[in-house]
C-alpha cells in the first residue's frame, strides 16, 4: 500500500499495486490514536480566565480516528485508474464526519514510458502520505515541511507526470499547479530514483515553487526543494533497516535531516525504531536550529494489525504558532509554514489494513 511506488512504476501502476489486469483491487485501513502527553498542543499563554476550558490542552488523553478506502481498476484493454477516499471520523461532536478524495488519477502505459495524470501523493520525499505506510507512529519533520506547501487535501498534487526507466534507473517528471497558490506559476518536479544493490533505493527528488512575501510574516512558503534520501536493509543483519532522509529550502528553512533506524526483533513480534531529526532556520544561529528524537515500539498482533507506542521530543523552534517574534520567524512563520511545533508527544497507534 505504500503509494511511493507511484514514483517508481514503469508499468500501468499495476506492478506496484499488486492488482492483476482486468480486475477491480478494494483496499485502505484504519488508525486510531490515543494521544497519552501532548505538550506542544497545550494552549498558549497566558490564557484567561485560566481555569476555562479553553484554556487546557485539548489533544491530550484522547482519541482521533481516521481511515481510507483505495479502489485501483485495471481492464486489459485500458488504463489503470485508482481513487483513494479519506475518512475522518469525529470523535465529538464539534469534530464530526467527513470525507475526502485524497487521489484520482489514471495511468497510461506508452511504451517506454507511463503517463500519470490527475491528484497523486507528493512523490518528493521520502516518507509516504499514510500514517498506515509510516515506520513511526508520527510523520518526520520533513514530510510536515512538504505537507504544509500542498493546499490539496494532505501531501497531494495535481497535474501530469511521465515515468521511464532505464536499467536500474528509473526517471519521473511533472508537472503540477502551483503548490500551495492557485494564482501562482505551475510547479515542475523531477525524480530520479534508483536501486544499484539488493536492499539499497536511493532517491533525488527536485520540486520548484513560487515564493511571495506574506506582509510582515515573510514568504508564503519555502521556495524551490531539493530532497535526497537512502533506504539500506542491511543484509548481514536480518530485520535492520537504516535510512536518511535530507532536504534543502530556498526559504524559511535552510536545510533538514531525519536519520533513522528500524529493527525487527528476530523471532518476535516487536520492531523498534529510532529518528533523530534536525531543521535548520534561515537567519537563526545554530543554537536556534530545531531538533527532535522519536523513539517507537510495535508489536505486530495480527497480520494486519499493528499496535505502536511512540514518544517524540522537538526543542528549539524559537517560534511556535500563535507566538510574535522577531527578524526571520517573525508572526509564526516558522510553525505556519513548516508545521513544526514544539513540546514532548507520546502516542499510541494501532493501525488495521485491509
Amino acid at each position: 500500500m505504500n503509494k511511493k511506488l507511484i514514483a517508481l512504476a514503469v508499468a500501468g501502476l499495476v506492478s506496484g499495486y499488486g492488482a492483476a489486469a482486468n480486475a477491480v483491487e478494494v483496499s485502505g485501513f484504519a488508525v486510531v490514536d490515543y494521544v497519552l502527553t501532548a505538550d506542544q498542543n497545550e494552549a498558549v499563554t497566558p490564557c484567561a480566565p485560566a481555569g476555562a476550558s479553553a484554556c487546557e490542552n485539548s489533544k491530550e488523553g484522547k482519541f482521533q480516528v481516521e481511515a481510507e478506502i483505495d479502489v485501483t481498476a485495471t481492464p486489459t484493454d485500458g488504463v489503470t485508474v485508482r481513487i483513494d477516499t479519506d475518512l475522518a471520523l469525529g470523535t465529538d461532536a464539534a469534530s464530526g464526519d467527513s470525507a475526502t478524495v485524497e487521489q484520482a488519477y489514471f495511468a497510461i502505459e506508452l511504451a517506454p514510458v507511463t503517463v500519470i495524470a490527475g491528484v497523486f501523493n507528493n512523490p518528493i520525499g521520502q516518507e509516504a502520505e499514510d500514517a498506515a505506510d509510516w515506520n513511526f507512529g508520527t510523520s518526520s519533520m520533513i514530510r510536515s515541511s512538504l505537507d504544509h506547501q500542498t493546499d490539496l487535501n494532505g501531501n497531494n498534487v495535481a497535474g501530469a507526470a511521465v515515468v521511464g526507466a532505464a536499467g536500474p534507473v528509473t526517471v519521473t517528471a511533472g508537472l503540477l499547479n502551483h503548490l500551495g497558490d492557485a494564482n501562482g506559476e505551475n510547479s515542475m518536479a523531477l525524480l530520479v530514483n534508483a536501486s544499484p544493490i539488493s536492499g539499497l533505493d536511493l532517491e533525488l527528488g527536485i520540486v520548484t515553487q513560487e515564493s511571495n512575501t506574506n506582509g510582515v510574516a515573510g514568504p508564503d512558503n519555502v521556495g524551490d526543494v531539493m530532497n535526497f534520501n537512502v533506504q539500506y536493509d542491511v543484509a548481514p543483519l536480518a530485520g535492520l533497516m537504516v535510512g536518511l532522509d535530507y532536504a534543502t529550502y530556498d526559504e524559511v528553512i535552510d536545510t533538514s535531516y531525519n536519520l533513522w533506524t528500524t529493527y525487527a526483533i528476530a523471532g518476535t513480534k516487536f520492531s523498534v525504531g529510532l529518528r533523530l531529526e534536525e531543521m535548520s532556520w534561515v537567519g537563526t544561529t545554530a543554537t536556534l536550529d530545531s531538533e527532535r528524537v522519536s523513539f517507537n515500539v510495535a508489536y505486530k498482533a495480527a497480520s494486519n494489525l499493528k499496535v505502536s507506542l511512540e514518544f517524540a521530543d522537538a526543542e528549539g523552534i524559537n517560534c511556535p504558532v500563535n507566538t510574535t517574534c522577531s527578524g526571520t520567524m517573525a508572526n509564526g512563520l516558522a510553525s505556519a509554514v513548516t508545521g513544526a511545533t514544539e513540546g514532548a508527544l507520546t502516542k499510541l497507534k494501532l493501525t488495521a489494513t485491509f
